[in-house]
């Protein structure tokens, strides 16, 4: 972000954790003027509040530099314990994460508004379409109990790239996993948007996924391809999951692998004959360490797969982390396009180098959900589908592309 943005000290990781160190040693430890002396003297007023409350959000909670830095300062810890204290103490919080994330989530069971008829309407739409698509019946089970897996997608995918949950539903019925969706209260939006600001919304929503996988009496939760969910469910909500809570969590990364690598599927590789890379959502990778299981996949199916530069664990956010791919307000999409998102759209274009010509089709693989929602924004901003024919998708959506049994031809090479 601050390589982004020009060198602004703004944007600099620890600007705002000065602040706030300021804050603590003038407020909380009450230091007078020697304190003022050797850890800098500072103000508390109300613009003061809410420029520190913007600036929490000028961070996409990434962590790289966590990473990056030689004694593990944790500045994105800082800007997220920045955000909960200005939501839980003073009831400031991004309208977009808030009022239409988790409060709409816990009232209606989705970010999108949609309740649960309103989503097996879609998802019977769904399943049609994918018959006509692929010449494969495909029947999404719900609320089966005792299914080996509860696979729970991010709501939003249902709406904008409905061949995601699809695809899903294709390969887990053809591989003869016995699973099923969930209709209870949240039970089908992986979504937890409380994971970014709130650690009271965030438990709300967690307690409700296990409460529908308990219910239901499954075996284990798999998250579908959304990065935060992945980090909510499998690795924060383990302090508030607890005694017959504690379902066992997995990655769809993993189990797609198994899938793949097992043979339980017929797949011809040529049919993903195109430029192929793979975007590695932060959550989901240098948050949780989910690194090989899809590149395994994509080395598999993908002739022509090339990676970003720095990749796995070293690599850049796309952009839209920490609720930014859904906020819009004010002059916040252009700043996601001009700093936020900038050094991923330099990686792509870097990764497609050799082969920009519009004649030749190109994929981003992004297997989380917000992550595509930034790069169908960013890309059409830049108008790099008209111009180089790069688009973007799932990994689910790569796998069914290639599947023997299917009808050639299920990426769509049209802009969406």
């Amino acid at each position: 972000m601050f390589e982004a943005s020009g060198g602004n000290e703004l944007y600099r990781p620890t600007f705002r954790s000065e602040i706030v160190r300021r804050l603590y040693f003038k407020s909380v430890k009450h230091g007078g003027a020697l304190s003022a002396w050797q850890h800098g003297d500072i103000d508390i007023n109300w613009p003061l509040v809410a420029r520190l409350a913007e600036l929490a959000y000028r961070c996409n909670l990434c962590r790289r530099c966590a990473q990056t830095c030689p004694i593990g300062a944790d500045n994105g810890l800082v800007a997220h314990e920045l955000r909960k204290l200005l939501s839980q103490e003073l009831g400031i919080n991004a309208k977009e994460c808030h009022d239409n994330g988790s409060v709409l989530q816990l009232k209606v069971g989705s970010s999108t508004g949609m309740s649960s008829l309103v989503v097996k309407d879609n998802i019977e739409f769904i399943d049609e379409d994918m018959m006509d698509r692929t010449g494969i019946k495909v029947e999404t089970p719900w609320d089966v109990e005792g299914a080996d897996v509860l696979l729970i997608h991010n709501a939003g995918e249902i709406l904008a790239w409905p061949e995601n949950p699809g695809a899903f539903a294709l390969i887990l019925s053809a591989a003869g996993i016995k699973w099923t969706l969930s209709s209870e209260l949240a039970g089908y939006d992986s979504i937890n948007y409380g994971l970014w600001y709130d650690d009271a919304q965030f438990a709300r929503v967690a307690i409700k996924h296990a409460q529908a996988a308990k219910k239901l009496g499954v075996k284990k939760i798999v998250l579908g391809e959304c990065g935060h969910a992945h980090k909510a469910l499998s690795v924060i909500a383990d302090r508030v999951l607890t005694g017959d809570l504690n379902i066992p969590r997995e990655s769809s990364m993993t189990l797609l692998r198994d899938i793949v690598m097992n043979g339980r599927l017929t797949l011809d590789p040529s049919r993903n004959a195109f430029p192929v890379t793979l975007h590695d959502p932060c959550n989901l990778v240098r948050l949780m360490g989910v690194v090989e299981p899809q590149r395994e996949i994509v080395r598999k199916i993908c002739p022509e797969f090339r990676e970003m530069e720095p990749h796995g664990v070293d690599n850049y956010c796309c952009g839209g982390g920490s609720g930014f791919a859904i906020m819009s307000g004010n002059n916040f999409q252009d700043w996601r396009f001009h700093v936020s998102g900038r050094k991923k759209m330099e990686q792509v274009l870097n990764a497609f180098a050799d082969c920009m010509d519009p004649s030749i089709n190109k994929y981003i693989c992004a297997p989380c959900s917000n992550c595509k929602g930034q790069f169908r924004d960013m890309l059409a901003y830049y108008d790099l589908w008209n111009k180089n024919r790069i688009l973007y998708g799932g990994l689910v959506e790569l796998i069914v592309n290639c599947m023997v049994d299917a009808k050639p031809g299920f990426i769509d090479w049209e802009w969406h």
